[in-house]
This record gives C-alpha cells, structure tokens and sequence, in this order.
C-alpha cells in the first residue's frame, strides 16, 4: 500500500507530479538541492509554481506536502513507499543521485525514474542492483493535470504482480492513463512523437514551405492540435526540443538532428514565448514570422493552399485521403511526412512497445493526435500506406507485410501481434480498459443514454425539467435497478434566462410555469423508486450541485468546481435547502450522529451547514474541499480517475441497488433551534448580498415553512412561491442577470 511519496526534484515536472499525488490524499515529501541562503528554498519556490500554474486538482493538498533538501532531508525518504525521481536528464547526474538512496530508502519501497530518455538499465548503478525488481519508469506527461499519459516500464527481472499492482495504483488512484511500454530509451511516445516533428521540421526547408504553410497542414488537417508544429515548439521552448533531440540522438542512435536553421535560432535565444519569439513573435500590434531561408523576421503571411479549406471540411481520417492529394508542394510535404513517420514507426515498434494500440494510444494521450499512427494506416489501408513508406533502399516492414496479408492492422476486431503472426484479441491488450471507458463516455455523449452493466444505466441530463420524462424514458426502455444522472447543462442549469425573459415582460403565469417545471425535475429524483448515482466531471455548479444534494450517492472528478453562484446575489437556488432537509443534514439533535437521512446519509447537526454561505458556496474549487464542506456527503466518492468514474457509478449504483433503501416522503420538522439557525443562514446570505429587507424576509418565510415537516413536493411548491415572489423586484431581476452572465463569461 503507499501512503507516503518521495519526489526529489521541485522542477516544473517533480512539483507537477506532487501536486497530483497530493490531490489523491497521500502525504509528499518533496525535495530539491540546498539552496544557498535559504536550505530548502528551491524545493518551496517549486511548490508555489506548482500551486500557482494549477497542479493541485485539489487546491487544500498542499498542505499534504513537506518540502525539503537532499543534503540534509534525504532521511525523510526512508518512511516513503514510493520514491519518484523528476531531477536533470542527466544519466550521470540520476546514477549519483540514485547511489546516495541505496543506504536510506526501505527493502520494500517502490523506486521510480520519470525519464523522457534513457533505458532503466542505463540508469541503476551496481550499488543498486537489489532494487532491480522494484525499479520502474514512470513518465509522466506535463502538464499532468491536463495530460493523463504514464509510460510505464519495468525490468525483465521486474516482481510482474507488484509492477502490475502499481500500473493499477496510477490508473485508479492517480487517474494516469498508465500504458506499459518497453524498456527502450523515449519509450513509445517520445520517440515517435519527437521523431515526426522532427521530420516536419526537416521537410519544411527541404520542400521550400514557409512555417505558416506547414502549421496550416500539420494541425487539424492531419488530425494533431490546432498549434501544430512550430507554434506547439513555440508553446514548449525550443531548447525543450533541442535537449529532448540532442538526449534522444544520444541514447537511441538514430537521427534526431535538426536543421542549421532552427540550431541558429537557439544559439540567438530566440526560444518561444518563453523569450518574447521564436518560430513567430509580436512587434507591436503586428505578428511576425521567421523566414528560414534568411534567418530574420518579416511580416506573417496567412497560407494560401489552394484547396485547403475543402479537406478540412472533411471529417477525420477520411480527410488524411484527401490531404495526399494536395497539390504540389503540399500534397508531396503530406506524404514525405506521413510516409517517413510511418516507416519509423513500423521499423521500431518491435523494439519499444508491447502491442500495436499501445503505440497508438500513446501518441493520442501523449501528443494529442486524433488518431495514432497505425490507426491511420488502418484508414488509408495497407496498400496506400505501403505507396508512402515505399524506398528504393529500404525494404517493406514487416509489420506491413503481415498488415497486408492480414488485410491491415486490426483485422476481425483484433490486432496484429507485434512478435508472431498472431492476431490478439483487443479486449486483451493493456489499453483495453481505458478503450472501453472511452467508449462509454462517447456512446452517452451521443445516444444520452448508455447501459452501464449490472443493471445500471447512465443517462445525460442537459436541463432539469427533462428530468421526469428522462427518468421514465430510461426506466421503460432499459428496466435499470440504478441509475447514473450525468449532468450536461448550460450555464448554471436552472433556467434563469428563460425566467427573467418572462418576468420582464410580466408574464407570471408563464415565470410560475416554468418554475414548475424545475420542481418537477427535483421531485422526479425524491419519487423515483430507483437508486439515483449523480456523476460530477467539471463546472457543475448551481443545479447540477443542487441535483447532487437530491442523489442517494454522487461520484465526482475531484477537480469539479461545485457551489451556487446565486447566493452570491442573495438568491436560494430552488431546490436546494429541500434538498438538503431531505438528505438529513438540517436534522437538529444529531450531533451525536445517532441518526441517518431517509437516503442513507448520515445525518449532521444543523450547525454542520456553515457551507451554505456566501464565503464558501458561491465556489468551492474542487469536489475534495465540497466533500469537507458538506457539500458532498462522506459516503460520496471523490476521484482523481477520470475516464473511470463510470465504472465507479456502476459499481456504486450496483450496491445500492442491493441494499435496502426508504425515501422519505415528508421532511424532518426542525425544532425553534434548527429553524432559528436556518433563518440565520439566510440573514446572513441576504445581509451579505444588501438585499431589500422585503425580498429577504420572503426566503426566511419559505424556509420557515419549509422546514415545519412537511411532504417533499408542499416544500419544493413553498421555495417555487418565493421564487416567483422574489422575481417580482427589479433589483433581484438585475442581481439574477449578474449572476447569468458571469457564469456564461466563465464558461467560455
């Protein structure tokens, strides 16, 4: 079991990695040299970098982090069970580092390198030789808040089940994206990624292109980012690429050398942003580009190539057919680039990866390309492909002789095997797992509904009026014993445009229409005779939040942002204190916690609502400190694994399915000191907001009557009076229009 993590280097990638591992509730020590006034200023100056560029998915898990110096705090590395090393891509400078551990880490802990470059063997000195079957690779991918990929490598006297222990550790707790690679130097990503950007690179001086025209055909055209080649290196820094090139030549020997062009550009420091240019740079108001051929900057010139804009109309991969055709120069820069990527990826697979959608996936997950490689050459088809990777000097691969018998890569829903003439299974490669999550989020996505298995189905919510017929819909197609209610809404989810449309036009019967609707929505959760599982994956505040409250239990990604920002405006989001009573965590005399919610919750005292106030509830920044708050019940999940959260509402949705459940028909009635501090709460969010003491007194009377033990559906009908009541005040009017287009601003 880890509990406790070592990270030795506070650098961009060691802070990044530590903010993440803290976000999962494990405690961090994190180390970097002595700095020269202050010991432990470099590894504390890392983690305010990593605080500062977001690498806590959980903002309140720095706390979890101890920082420290490798001169004098190597010791706290000896209760870790995980020892990451994020130094300098310096084989030698790793091997000093790794020997100094040999005397100070566990027999049993678990020791890492996230190196981009070198082989595993390369980097254990033989005073380490014992550590061989807990030695791994993890390379994580930066920023790893945003980019989920893990490349994973043991060596061949590795413990197989532990090292398979942890790769599910990285998936599951870490929400990696953990793809078990080789033990090859760059491992799959890197050295196949690099190599094509190298090559785009190449290919631009070598074809007479100008560095717009190549960002215009190696962006979405061929399926990779919109920042395409040199924008992307603009992004990163050119001395990135250069060291990674420079490493990645050494280590490997084959050719990563870049033009004299781009060597010239980083001996004058132009390196990208980082430096105010590089490949592009501002002057003023005007956007310069580096002509190649001259070595300065002129003017940027938008890239004419005559039937661009019709391939892009296309819809990928179909289009990489068309972008071949292209005329000259750019049809012949397409298929250089394509051709020669694709041979180098056929050529070294056998040495770097352990199956065809490893590679794929790694180029997807690490470099953000549309579809991997063999992918590509899946949809061109093996003879297509075997025209571009065609040379006089070089043979055919013979992953492309045996995709040509087979009749291509993946034939007969499997995969070629990269060692035999087999056919493997998909369902039984590594990735299959994340292939299938990946799968199911696409499917309810597209349908809105998708059956999750053991008897739970997933269902979209993109408003909550639909609630009603979406519930009744799933339950007469499907027949579920659960449900998962993924929340899709637009801005905050109530329908306030539509609200405040009608109430300036003095339409009250159609404001109170509306409203009804939305008590409908919240009443069709507290009727249905099903378990209710919500999933929270993102923005989710206001009533995707309040929809959280009605649930029996709620699964969240721990970085989405919940709270109402209505109540910033002095606004009760509807729904939202009923919800609340009924979830049991107004019951007053319930400190001692010897009672539970009609849901099976465990009920809190009614002074355990601090949340509900406007310092904390109008944003909490991530579902751990919602969790903390009150927001979120103890028994609701928050995890790092993103792409598995499906999963978990399955199996969440499936105990409760086998548990004996009772909704509660009518709220638990408060006595003076619950009410008293209920009507309080909304003083102080009314006081805080300088609402009129009219509109004020009109929440503290529907709370009041809300919380006298009445039935579910008289509650929500009392908060829908206040509602269409409040909205009668222009101030509230305006203060609701404040809140609508804030949240919209923050959306986009």
């Amino acid at each position: 079991m880890i509990r406790r993590v070592g990270i030795v280097g506070a650098g961009s990638m060691g802070g990044a990695i530590a903010g993440v591992v803290a976000s999962a509730g494990l405690e961090v020590v994190l180390l970097d040299v002595r700095g020269d006034d202050e010991p432990n200023a470099p590894a504390r100056r890392g983690l305010e970098r990593a605080v500062a560029n977001r690498a806590f998915l959980d903002p309140d898990a720095v706390e979890r982090v101890t920082v420290g110096n490798t001169d004098e705090h190597l010791s706290l590395l000896a209760d870790c069970d995980w020892i990451l090393e994020a130094i300098v891509e310096d084989r030698e400078v790793k091997r000093a580092f790794f020997r100094s551990l040999v005397d100070v880490v566990r027999s049993d802990a678990l020791i890492t390198t996230n190196t981009s470059t070198f082989a595993l063997a390369s980097l254990l000195p033989d005073e380490a030789a014992s550590w061989r079957e807990r030695f791994f690779a993890t390379h994580f991918f930066n920023p790893p808040r945003a980019l989920l990929l893990t490349e994973v490598a043991c060596l061949p006297e590795a413990d197989r089940p532990r090292f398979d222990w942890f790769v599910r550790f990285l998936e599951r707790q870490l929400g990696r994206r953990a793809l078990v690679v080789r033990d090859s130097p760059g491992f799959v990503a890197n050295r196949f990624g690099i190599y094509s950007l190298v090559l785009a690179i190449r290919l631009t001086g070598e074809l007479g292109l100008t560095v717009e025209e190549v960002d215009a055909l190696t962006g979405p055209l061929l399926g990779r980012p919109r920042s395409a080649t040199f924008r992307t290196i603009d992004l990163t820094g050119l001395d990135i690429l250069v060291l990674g090139t420079g490493s990645l030549q050494e280590s490997t020997g084959d050719d990563y050398s870049l033009p004299p062009w781009v060597r010239r550009l980083f001996d004058e420091g132009h390196l990208g942003d980082k430096t105010g240019g590089g490949f592009f740079r501002r002057d003023g108001d005007n956007q310069l580009s580096l002509d190649i051929e001259t070595g300065t900057y002129r003017p940027y010139r938008e890239p004419e190539i005559p039937g661009l804009a019709e391939v892009l109309s296309q819809p990928f991969p179909e289009r990489l057919k068309a972008a071949i055709r292209l005329p000259d120069p750019y049809g012949s820069y397409v298929r250089a680039l394509l051709g020669g990527t694709y041979r180098y990826v056929l050529d070294k697979t056998p040495d770097v990866a352990v199956d065809l959608p490893a590679v794929d996936r790694a180029l997807e997950w690490g470099f953000g390309w549309a579809a991997g490689p063999y992918r590509q050459m899946s949809s061109l088809g093996p003879d297509l492909a075997a025209e571009l990777v065609a040379s006089a000097d070089q043979g055919e691969p013979d992953l492309l002789a045996r995709a040509r018998r087979h009749g291509g890569f993946y034939p007969d829903g499997g995969a070629l095997d990269i060692a035999s003439d087999a056919v493997v299974p998909l369902d039984a490669v590594p990735t299959a797992g994340r292939d299938r999550q990946a799968r199911a989020w696409a499917e309810l996505e597209r349908r809105g509904i998708h059956d999750l298995g053991d008897g739970v189905v997933a269902v979209r919510v993109p408003a909550i009026d639909q609630l009603p017929e979406l519930i009744a819909s799933a339950t007469r197609e499907t027949w579920p014993q659960a449900l998962a209610l993924v929340p899709r809404m637009e801005g905050l989810g109530y329908p306030y445009g539509r609200m405040l449309e009608l109430a300036e036009s003095g339409d009250w019967h159609g404001v109170e229409d509306v409203i009804a609707g939305v008590r409908r929505g919240f009443l069709a959760l507290a009727e249905s005779g099903l378990p209710i599982v919500v999933v929270l994956d993102g923005q989710v505040r206001g009533a995707a939040t309040t929809v959280a409250l009605w649930a029996d239990r709620t699964v969240a990604y721990v970085t989405s942002v919940l709270g109402f920002p209505e109540l910033g405006a002095g606004l009760l989001p509807l729904g939202a204190v009923t919800g609340l009573l009924a979830r049991g965590d107004m019951i007053p005399g319930n400190s001692e916690g010897d009672a539970t919610a009609g849901n099976g919750r465990p009920a809190q005292d009614v002074d355990g609502l601090q949340w509900f106030s406007t310092a904390t509830a109008t944003s909490i920044p991530s579902a751990a400190r919602a969790q903390r708050l009150g927001v979120l019940a103890s028994g609701d999940v928050v995890s790092l694994n993103r792409d598995g959260l499906l999963d978990v509402a399955r199996a969440v949705g499936s105990t409760l399915a086998s548990s004996v459940r009772a909704r509660p028909v009518n709220l638990p009635a408060l006595d003076e000191r619950g009410v008293a501090s209920l009507r309080a709460r909304v003083a102080q969010i009314a006081e805080h907001a300088g609402l009129p003491s009219a509109i004020g007194e009109v929440w503290a009377q529907a709370v009041t009557n809300v919380a006298g033990g009445i039935p579910i559906a008289d509650a929500l009908a009392y908060e829908g009076e206040a509602w269409a009541k409040a909205l009668r005040d222009g101030e509230v009017r305006a203060r609701l229009q404040t809140v609508v287009r804030e949240a919209t601003a923050r959306r986009r």
